[in-house]
């Protein structure tokens, strides 16, 4: 495919996909536009769909022009966020802050199979096979495992249908962390209110847990500390819809589609606390507790000379956190560069060409099934 050819097709990629306006490296244009079409949730899945994404070796190779690729993104069109009448934004935020603080926050309560599962894994001496035939005996679970694992992250370029293949190239820790958010997920399968923001979360951080695990390849010295921080960094947002369900009386469905940005005035200010609160209690790292507790806040905390692996984790999970955003997995973003991003510069990640390769991979890492609602 000559370079012409593949500016032509990237081009009609983002005219297809952001047809406001006139496209601006500086994003100028006018995103509020009433003629913006739907735009597709999964860009990532899209993209390696239409095989409309620039390939490396199409690139000129003198310079680099950051609006040809998709980590220079415009950013989602704005919509109008509707009110959740039924919730007191203050008062709940108030509430559950201090309901963590004396530790009466709600814990989310494991599966008697999860659990059996966990104590396996606690012996030193465990058994893949025992593990995978615990696993099996949740068609629900097993499937959640199969879907991960057969990302391009772990692959190979096979496909696994197997979990005596499939779990011992995830490893201990991050067989915990995924039946850490199985369980999670689970909790919302009789919460018809929240079920369906639940699984965008859990599909959200399992993203996030896949982009950690391969920027860790250069960026990090620990892969599946890189995975467990990943997959985990959002659990509070799953605590805090479930002590909302638990502790108030709340209506079974609303008119609007529940998304995150409804609880723009709550889980900003909760869910890096209500994650560290439930982290504790399932007796997490200490490093991944950090970054589940500063993936935002990472540059004001004030991380310790000691303190720096746990420094470039959070910074590890948020520009992962950024990048599958991006690729459509996750609360709307706005205008981003990469490149530009505080995490991404703290982590010495320079961009060069071979620094563009890496992140080619990306999109495919990213591009997995989508999670069914939750089911018992």
């Amino acid at each position: 495919m000559g370079l012409a050819s593949a500016f032509e097709k990237l081009e009609r990629f983002f005219d297809r996909v952001f047809s406001w306006g006139e496209k601006d490296p500086a994003f100028e244009g006018d995103k509020s536009s009433s003629d913006t079409p739907e735009v597709l949730n999964d860009t990532a899945a899209m993209m390696l769909e239409t095989g409309e994404m620039p390939a490396f070796k199409d690139a000129p190779q003198k310079s680099i022009n950051d609006s040809d690729y998709w980590w220079c993104f415009p950013g989602w069109p704005s919509t109008d966020t509707p009110v959740f009448e039924g919730i007191d934004d203050e008062a709940v935020t108030k509430d559950l802050n201090r309901r963590i603080d004396e530790e009466q926050f709600p814990v989310i309560e494991i599966p008697t199979t999860v659990m059996k599962t966990m104590q396996i894994l606690n012996n030193p001496d465990f058994d893949y096979a025992e593990v995978s035939n615990l696993i099996n005996r949740s068609p629900a679970m097993a499937g959640e495992f199969i879907k991960i694992i057969n990302s391009s992250l772990y692959n190979r370029g096979v496909a696994i249908g197997d979990l005596k293949v499939a779990l011992p190239r995830m490893g201990r820790d991050s067989i915990k962390a995924m039946l850490y958010m199985y369980a999670s997920k689970m909790s919302f399968a009789n919460s018809p209110l929240f079920n369906d923001l639940a699984v965008k979360i859990v599909d959200h951080s399992y993203a996030t847990a896949l982009v950690s695990s391969y920027l860790s390849q250069r960026f990090y010295p620990d892969p599946d500390g890189a995975f467990l921080a990943g997959l985990l960094h959002d659990i509070g947002k799953l605590g805090i819809l479930k002590a909302m369900s638990d502790l108030y009386v709340l209506p079974r469905e609303v008119n609007f589609e529940l998304t995150e940005e409804v609880f723009d005035n709550i889980f900003p200010a909760l869910h890096e606390k209500a994650g560290c609160f439930l982290a504790l209690n399932w007796k997490i790292d200490k490093t991944v507790i950090e970054a589940i507790s500063h993936h935002h806040d990472f540059s004001d905390y004030g991380f310790g000379e000691d303190d720096q692996l746990s420094l470039h984790l959070s910074e590890l999970v948020n520009l992962s956190d950024t990048i599958v955003r991006i690729l459509g997995k996750g609360r709307r973003i706005g205008p981003v560069n990469i490149f530009a991003e505080p995490a991404t510069i703290d982590l010495a990640m320079e961009k060069d060409f071979n620094t563009v390769k890496f992140l080619e991979d990306i999109p495919r890492i990213v591009a997995f099934k989508a999670s069914s609602a939750a089911v018992a």
